[in-house]
């Protein structure tokens, strides 16, 4: 039986010399050397009458390498699953000292999770955020879309192409005086500064009339997808068919409705309440999922210093920049301290990640990458770790839904813009001012 002597058992730390006797190691040695002379050719000797000696000579050093780590892994487990000990990080291991025969003896670190009060999510109260519709934020969804829209027409007056038109163009190319594979185009369009074909291209139809040809050189990317053509000079010979210039202000009708797909402008309003519905409950709910997280984390518990470390350590290797240690302190504090709650409520409540729960993050997972999906399934497939990753991500979100839902909640009727003044949703407030000021 394996014999545990304490050294040190002071707040979340635990030292232990660990004795594993000899018998239980010689039980699984000779079951293995076994098991090798069985399988094991050696000139001299029939198959399966390899003695135990010439064995033990030739793979001890390996065969001893490998039951070591499975007997101190599988002891280790047992014996804190027995004393219902659950270590933060994987337990530092130190053999003091083994011959074969003889008792291994060890000499173990843990540091164990700590022990969380049981959290009454009940008592959390959150506000919850009703939705008040109001013309205005119909209107003004709709001023962005017009405002967005592009709808181009025929130039009245003739004259040079520039920024922001649309060119009906027919194109060939050559590379060192050959054609190439898609070298030919008729009847192109682009809309100069979009930058869809590859730099320098549009920048050379600048200033361009109808019914006017050029020779352009360009040279393609290095990355190009097109390998063959990667990094290449290529002269492209070009003849401008049509300018089309875009409209300023695009009326809100029933013709801007079915440029969009719709059947008329009723209909696009529906749509435009729709989505202004469903973007407020994804923000309304993320709103709601930060301030049960802040009252969480009020919380106060002694902290894994070893857990916090390697937090501290991966945020670092993450990052390209060198960020503020009080920074890095600070967020890596955060993330462990929520990810024990979240452990904790998830063991108090029995919640699990089952196999539905993974196969729709995986499917979620898959669907950020439009036209790979099978790709992204077949990794996550394929690399066990990327699973187990998703499998914690998934638990996360299942025990963070289950917060929400247990709280008690205080309804309060909003608007969108106000909805936005929340502390909590200050990020994507933020990401939108940027995003007007980029236009």
């Amino acid at each position: 039986m394996t014999k545990i002597e304490e050294i040190k058992n002071k707040g979340l730390d635990i030292e232990w010399n660990m004795t594993i006797p000899a018998d239980k190691i010689n039980v699984i040695l000779n079951k293995k050397y076994q098991e090798l002379s069985q399988n094991i050719k050696v000139p001299g000797f029939r198959p399966g009458k390899v003695p135990i000696a010439i064995i033990k000579k030739r793979y001890s050093k390996s065969v001893m390498s490998e039951i070591l780590d499975n007997l101190i892994n599988d002891n280790l487990r047992e014996v804190l699953l027995e004393k219902k000990i659950r270590p933060s990080v994987q337990p530092t291991v130190n053999v003091k000292s083994y011959e074969e025969g003889k008792d291994l003896s060890l000499n173990v670190l843990i540091q164990k999770m700590p022990d969380i009060k049981k959290i009454d999510l009940s008592e959390i109260k959150i506000e919850k955020s009703i939705l008040q519709v109001s013309d205005a934020d119909i209107q003004n969804t709709l001023d962005d879309i017009a405002k967005n829209h592009e709808r181009f027409l025929p130039i009245k007056n003739k004259r040079a192409a520039k920024n922001g038109d649309l060119i009906l163009f027919d194109y060939e190319g050559k590379i060192d005086g050959k054609t190439f594979d898609k070298n030919t185009g008729k009847d192109e369009t682009v809309v100069l500064g979009s930058n869809k074909y590859i730099p320098g291209y549009e920048e050379q139809m600048v200033g361009l009339n109808i019914n006017e040809e050029k020779s352009i050189t360009v040279t393609f990317p290095s990355d190009y997808r097109e390998t063959n053509i990667a990094g290449k000079k290529a002269n492209f010979h070009l003849k401008i068919k049509d300018i089309q210039e875009r409209v300023k202000n695009v009326p809100i009708d029933n013709q801007l409705a079915k440029e969009l797909g719709e059947e008329n402008l009723d209909v696009l309003k529906d749509k435009v309440n729709e989505k202004i519905q469903k973007d407020f409950k994804t923000l309304s709910n993320l709103k709601m999922r930060r301030e049960a997280t802040e009252i969480l984390l009020k919380n106060n518990f002694e902290m894994p210093s070893k857990m916090l470390e390697q937090e501290i350590n991966f945020l670092k290797s993450q990052s390209q920049e060198k960020k503020n240690e009080k920074d890095v302190s600070e967020i890596a504090k955060r993330r462990v301290k929520l990810g024990i709650i979240i452990s904790s409520i998830s063991d108090d409540n029995k919640i699990n990640v089952e196999d539905s729960d993974l196969t729709k993050a995986v499917v979620e997972e898959a669907q950020k990458y439009p036209g790979k999906e099978k790709e992204v399934v077949e990794f996550y497939k394929s690399n066990p770790q990327m699973m187990s990753n998703l499998r914690g991500i998934a638990l996360e979100e299942k025990v963070m839904n289950f917060i929400v839902n247990s709280c008690k909640k205080i309804e309060k009727k909003c608007t969108m813009d106000q909805l936005f003044d929340s502390e909590f949703l200050k990020t994507e407030k933020s990401m939108i001012k940027k995003k007007e000021k980029d236009k």
